[in-house]
């Protein structure tokens, strides 16, 4: 868009100074020597008249400069003034020039209007506009100036006339004004133009652009109309900036045919939003790709997904250049978008009704992921004393009924992390997938049924290849008034929660109230251990915290070398087998803490049973309670010890009677035996050991080398049963004991000796 000076000469009458200093003195009008000229035709307005920008100056901004044609006038067309054929004679030149660089020379200047020829290729504008009629030859009265070409423009103008061609057609030509319909006219009918335009894209002529909006002639309604680009937002950083824009949308769009396509009518100002296309390229592209525009958060309202990764990809150019806006821009990088991440999995939990924890069927660790822009109502927080939002509870239970224990295809989308608010925190990574159920979206479905609403990604943010479907989906839900879309005020769902109870007692009197019930319908809730759960009871509509009656699970003591394990190996077998399962629950009994023991069944399976079968539990019996399906426990128990399973595979000492405490039975031994009394409880029990057993010589010798050292002391809170090694003040030596009451100092019963100590806590 720069003038380029040549010395090559075109058509001068003369050369140099005395051609210029001649003319001042015949006309007294400033001529310079006409040499040729390169320049970007910014607009046509008439026949005989264009705009070029020139050569950029100090400012930073092209000058412009008005050209109007050397000896030849065509018919005035202006706002206000329309001669016949003033239409034609303009389209006429905008069609050869527009959008164009040409060459032109200013054949001499008065005031300030300059005047020249055009010429596209070898052919003389001026030449074509007279043969066709459009124009008429003339001398400037003042200069009587006369180009070089001034005899082919007569000749050219007298064969028109003989042609009888435009304005020397007669009174035909009188007829042939556009006088084009505008906003302010009787005749203006804007519904017509949306009718047309939301049928097929309208063809026209960007006339004039003024702070971002473009007045757009329509040859097919014969209005002008004022269009605002749809989809952006065009910030305006200073004046020069502002100026610089007005350049870049004047140079693209002035003149130029282009095609609307329809998007919105803006009643309040009576604009149209359109996207312009010039040449099959989209403004709206064209000045984000370029750095003038940022993409508006409405575009996925306005026309959908693809059209926003459309837009989006176009902006990203502009910012990985930093382009214009984006000059401070810095990338995004909070939110990765990951292109490999698709496995097989299994729900094992589901948070709320927009995420989940699945566990991948190859192996490795649970991992929790969101549902990629979906937001359900979000879930309270006791423990901050926040509640439910209105229908978290549905959208949660909605969720859960749809994926837990399921097999699903996760598909991996992005990631977004979320910085730490304290320095030593570690920051925070968000998964985002997409889940599928035998070909079904799941974050579809949850928002076809109005248990979510989708989240309108920002324009710097990864979003779900599938955020079309989503959005039909959510279009569906709030025309049906589904669920999040329903109007007026919609109540929370509330839990009574009865295991927060304080009151034992109370919790015994609820007890006997559900054993009027032979089986209670519910969902195991939390999974505590692997024997004890927080259940929440359908038809009760409360929180009540169960123990499997009948069974243990080892507890979760590090203390004891084998129990920590298989208590978490418990722990997991529960999460994954009954986590949020519907389970039927018989009560039998609510014990002094409040807890209640029952039966569970999962899908009609007895889960005391399946723990025993997998070899984390055993039988276990408390005083005078019975067990209602004691029989087929100790069979199943059985098997599990038979085949070495879980606890019973000798990697751990077991032994489920307390110290203190008498065992269950008793057992006859018709036998002699030779013993040593090691220790004389009281009158009627005493301790013995067998002389003649290797593994006692063994203990000792490995007690007589123990070395304190080696190995660690226990960890608190160290439970009544814990086997130990200790040190008697006695006889200084080491000798293997269970704790046997835990109080301000330690009782401890020796098991190589039998008798009790007291020993410090240390």
């Amino acid at each position: 868009c720069f003038f380029f000076f040549s010395s090559r000469r075109r058509h001068t009458r003369c050369s140099g100074v005395s051609w210029a200093r001649r003319c001042v003195q015949e006309t007294g009008i400033i001529m310079a020597a006409p040499s040729t000229k390169s320049g970007f035709v910014k607009r046509v307005l008439s026949g005989s008249s264009i705009i070029l920008f020139g050569p950029v100056g100090p400012d930073g901004l092209p000058k412009e400069k008005t050209l109007y044609l050397c000896n030849v006038s065509a018919p005035r067309f202006t706002e206000s003034i329309e001669e016949p054929l003033g239409y034609k004679a303009r389209e006429f030149l905008r069609s050869r020039v527009a959008g164009k660089t040409i060459e032109f020379t200013t054949e001499y200047k008065q005031t300030t209007r300059e005047f020249g020829r055009i010429f596209v290729g070898k052919d003389d504008l001026g030449t074509l506009l007279l043969e066709e009629g459009l124009g008429k030859v003339f001398v400037d009265v003042e200069t009587r100036y006369k180009c070089s070409n001034f005899e082919t423009y007569q000749n050219a103008e007298s064969q028109a006339k003989k042609d009888k061609k435009g304005i020397w057609a007669g009174e035909a030509t009188q007829s042939e004004v556009r006088s084009a319909i505008t906003s302010q006219s009787p005749t203006y009918n804007p519904e017509a133009i949306v009718e047309a335009l939301k049928k097929e894209d309208l063809d026209g002529i960007v006339e004039a652009y003024v702070s971002g909006v473009y007045q757009v002639y329509l040859p097919t309604h014969n209005t002008i109309i004022n269009v605002a680009l749809p989809f952006i937002q065009t910030p305006i950083l200073n004046q020069k900036h502002g100026q610089l824009l007005r350049v870049f949308s004047e140079r693209a769009t002035l003149s130029r045919d282009v095609k609307l396509h329809f998007v919105s009518f803006n009643q309040q100002s009576g604009q149209f939003v359109c996207e312009i296309k010039v040449g099959g390229t989209s403004m709206v592209n064209e000045l984000l790709t370029n750095g003038w525009a940022k993409v508006s958060q409405t575009v996925l309202t306005e026309s959908g997904p693809e059209k926003f990764k459309e837009l989006k990809a176009a902006q990203e150019v502009a910012q990985n250049k930093g382009l214009r806006i984006w000059s401070e821009y810095k990338v995004n990088k909070s939110t990765k978008k990951i292109t490999t991440g698709i496995f097989e999995a299994r729900v094992v939990e589901v948070h709320s009704g927009d995420s989940a924890t699945v566990q991948a069927i190859s192996g490795g660790e649970p991992q929790r992921v969101f549902f990629a822009n979906v937001r359900a109502p979000a879930m309270g927080n006791p423990k901050k004393g926040e509640v439910d939002k209105p229908l978290a509870f549905e959208a949660k239970e909605y969720a859960r009924k749809l994926l837990i224990g399921r097999k699903v295809r996760v598909e991996i989308e992005y990631s977004r992390e979320i910085p730490s608010k304290q320095e030593n925190e570690v920051s925070m990574t968000l998964v985002f997938a997409t889940l599928w159920v035998e070909d079904k979206n799941v974050s579809e479905q949850i928002v076809l049924n109005g248990f979510a609403k989708v989240n309108v990604p920002r324009v710097d943010e990864e979003f779900t290849k599938y955020l079309q479907q989503l959005t039909e989906a959510e279009e569906v839900a709030k025309k049906q008034k589904k669920g999040v879309h329903q109007p007026g005020d919609i109540p929370v769902h509330r839990v009574n929660d009865i295991s927060s109870q304080k009151n034992p007692q109370k919790i015994k009197q609820f007890t006997e109230f559900l054993k009027d019930e032979k089986k209670l319908s519910g969902v195991i809730d939390v999974v505590l251990s692997g024997q004890r759960f927080k259940v929440r009871l359908t038809t009760q509509n409360c929180y009540i915290i169960v123990n499997i009656h009948g069974i243990r699970c080892l507890p979760n003591d590090k203390n004891i070398p084998g129990y920590e394990k298989f208590s978490n190996e418990a722990l997991k077998f529960s999460k994954e087998q009954f986590l949020q399962r519907d389970c039927e629950i018989e009560v039998e009994h609510c014990d002094n803490r409040g807890i209640i023991h029952a039966n569970v069944f999962i899908q009609k399976k007895n889960a005391a049973a399946l723990l025993l079968e997998a070899g984390l539990a055993h039988v276990h019996t408390v005083g005078k309670a019975t067990v209602k399906h004691i029989d087929i426990y100790r069979t199943v128990e059985g098997a599990a010890r038979a085949d070495k399973k879980g606890i019973w595979s000798g990697k751990v000492q077991l032994d489920f009677t307390a110290p203190g405490k008498k065992s269950a039975g008793y057992k006859t031994l018709s036998q002699n035996q030779r013993a040593l009394v090691s220790e004389i409880a009281d009158a009627t029990s005493f301790y013995i050991q067998d002389p003649t057993s290797k593994q006692l010589g063994e203990i000792e010798e490995l007690l007589s080398e123990f070395d304190e050292d080696k190995f660690g002391r226990l960890e608190p809170p160290i439970k009544v049963g814990t086997p130990c090694v200790t040190q008697f003040s006695g006889d200084g030596q080491y000798y293997s004991c269970l704790l046997y009451t835990s109080d301000a100092a330690d009782d401890l019963l020796c098991v190589d000796l039998g008798g009790r100590r007291i020993i410090k806590k240390k």
